[in-house]
């Protein structure tokens, strides 16, 4: 946990913790932030301008008019320069206009750049050991896992896509507008086709994969050389080192264990738990005897406590676990565990 405390007002406008729940006002944000300004901290005046910042900045909005618009403009603009009458202009005035003459059209050219400028991309982030849900324009939810991030458009154009770094579950909504296009998630090389269903899509490592709860999705790779199309429980798994988009049965609660803050493990190998501990906490993780990550684990691993993580993790294996900042050693205790 941040230090909160000790934030002043950029600190706090730096936060991405705090700027979701200025924003988005989500569940676990609101309920965080309100108990901590209701504490009256010695800060809540730095907090408050911050909130105060965050709020004028996300409720400017972008002005974008229709093309007719812009060729009314520009017919109006060419109608006044030709109906401009000639006038007499002394020296001054005269180098004045002329400066004026060469600055007009770059105005006008700025302007019009501006206003055709695409509209800016929303990107919303979780911390380490965190989840984040958003609301998306089409009212469909997305919750991300820890150490994740989601980009998309303002999708007035009908398009309504997202790029996901990370991973997330999607509860996706049929769209409303008959001009509204599929729902597509791009993971890297990977892209996910929907009308209305709940998935999972987890893009780490330059490997993705897709498992499908509910509905019916297709998931396409290298440029849409290879496709499937998913049913519920069926998981879709793409390595770019061999270029392979593969399918095959998942269990739900498995892929989906994230959510409750688990790790379900199936015959699951320490390095498969090492990577999880990395992507939830940020963790660097050192091994003093690499056979260690070869040996498999089953059961049920809560990632809700870091402290309680480590304990199980060094009981079940028989290692004893020395951290140091961010970076955690791994070492033989004598007899192998489990």
């Amino acid at each position: 946990m941040k230090r909160y405390y000790l934030f002043k007002k950029d600190d706090f406008l730096e936060d991405v913790f705090f700027r979701e729940w200025v924003r988005y006002a989500t569940p676990e944000a609101t309920a965080f932030w309100t108990a901590y300004r209701d504490s009256q901290p010695d800060n809540l005046q730095e907090l408050e301008q911050a909130v105060e910042a965050l709020q004028a900045i996300y409720c400017l909005k972008r002005i974008k008019p229709a093309a007719n618009d812009k060729a009314a403009l520009w017919a109006q603009i060419q109608s006044r320069l030709g109906e401009t009458p000639v006038v007499p202009l002394k020296r001054n005035a005269r180098k004045r206009w002329m400066v004026a003459a060469v600055l007009l059209p770059l105005l006008i050219a700025a302007t019009i750049w501006y206003q055709l400028l695409p509209p800016k991309m929303n990107r919303v982030e979780s911390g380490y050991g965190q989840q984040v849900r958003v609301t998306l324009p089409d009212s469909s939810v997305v919750i991300l896992n820890a150490h994740s991030a989601l980009s998309y458009h303002s999708w007035k154009d009908g398009k309504r896509e997202v790029w996901l770094e990370g991973e997330a579950l999607f509860e996706v909504r049929p769209a409303t507008m008959p001009t509204a296009q599929h729902f597509t998630v791009h993971a890297g090389a990977v892209r996910v086709e929907v009308l209305g269903t709940i998935f999972n899509v987890k893009h780490r490592r330059e490997k993705t994969e897709v498992f499908l709860q509910q509905g019916k999705v297709k998931v396409s790779a290298q440029h849409h050389h290879q496709v499937l199309l998913l049913q519920p429980d069926e998981k879709a798994s793409y390595d770019k080192d061999n270029g392979q988009l593969k399918k095959n049965t998942a269990d739900a609660g498995t892929t989906l264990a994230w959510r409750e803050n688990k790790m379900k493990l199936k015959q699951t190998s320490v390095s498969e738990i090492i990577h999880t501990l990395q992507d939830t906490y940020g963790f660097i993780i050192i091994l003093q005897d690499t056979s260690i990550a070869h040996r498999t684990i089953e059961g049920t691993l809560s990632l809700n406590n870091v402290n309680n993580v480590l304990f199980e993790l060094s009981a079940i294996l028989n290692v004893k676990i020395e951290k140091n900042n961010d970076t955690l050693f791994l070492k033989n205790n004598g007899q192998r565990g489990y």
